[in-house]
């Protein structure tokens, strides 16, 4: 046999424990080395953590062969805890494999701020929707004589004022001040015509009006004492709180004065 065909077939040869050993480690690798360095079908089930707090964390999930990362500007709920856990990933009952990372919000300590909305002149309804959507709640509602129905007339927060715009902390209750629809009272002024003062004056208080002038001024139309004429006309438009002037006949005042009006004056003609 010569030289060249022996040196062929040792070469061959070779090449086959080569490809011999090559394909012995990639079987190794695959299917021994490699499913025990990453513990091949071994997996952990995701607890739950949601409602946790902070400091329970590390012995919670660190004993479970996981890790654990807190996200920035987590969130917040009124109804949670400070520092409780509001949310994870992955979810409760997740299967992942050791030493996995779960992200974890947690409930902030502090409200967050928002800006209040104007509700002016917006309906109730819609009013509670504007403040639900900034994280914000209906407080108590006030009504208030006037013809804007069920409109808002104010916006304050406790108890003072608060102005679309200003700062305030999510989760405030918001107090509103309502319209009630009906408005200042309106009706016909009375008639005064022919009565004495003292009547006069019980009938203004009953009707909500205000004694505004007296003008004590002998006249022949009427029996003396009484009232002879008037401001406003008896059966005009008038509202609840309007002031009234009326003429009494009479040359003395008798110590007379309004009693409704502090600034009311008496004239003696």
């Amino acid at each position: 046999m010569s030289d060249k065909s022996f040196t062929f077939s040792r070469f061959l040869k070779n090449v086959l424990i080569m490809a011999g050993i090559g394909i012995v480690f990639v079987l190794f690798f695959f299917y021994i080395y490699l499913p025990s360095s990453t513990n091949h079908n071994e997996t952990i089930t995701v607890p739950e953590l949601i409602g946790l707090t902070y400091e329970d964390l590390d012995e919670f999930v660190i004993k479970r062969d996981l890790r654990y990362e807190i996200v920035e500007d987590s969130g917040y709920s009124e109804s949670a805890a400070p520092l409780s856990i509001l949310s994870q990933n992955p979810k409760p009952g997740s299967k992942v494999k050791m030493n996995r990372k779960i992200y974890i919000a947690l409930n902030a300590k502090v409200p967050p701020k928002v800006k209040m909305p104007n509700l002016i002149n917006t309906d109730v309804q819609n009013a509670e929707d504007i403040l639900n959507t900034n994280g914000l709640k209906l407080g108590s509602l006030t009504y208030e004589p006037n013809l804007a129905n069920n409109a808002v007339l104010a916006q304050t927060l406790d108890g003072e004022p608060i102005e679309a715009g200003t700062s305030i902390f999510k989760g405030s209750s918001i107090d509103l001040v309502i319209g009630d629809g009906e408005g200042v009272q309106r009706f016909l002024a009375p008639n005064f015509i022919g009565k004495t003062l003292e009547d006069v004056k019980f009938q203004i208080n009953a009707s909500k009006l205000k004694l505004d002038v007296i003008n004590f001024i002998q006249v022949d139309s009427v029996a003396e004492n009484t009232i002879y004429k008037q401001l406003p006309p008896a059966g005009s438009m008038i509202r609840s709180g309007s002031l009234v002037e009326i003429w009494v006949n009479s040359k003395e005042t008798n110590g007379e004065e309004p009693e409704d009006s502090p600034e009311g004056d008496v004239k003696m003609q």
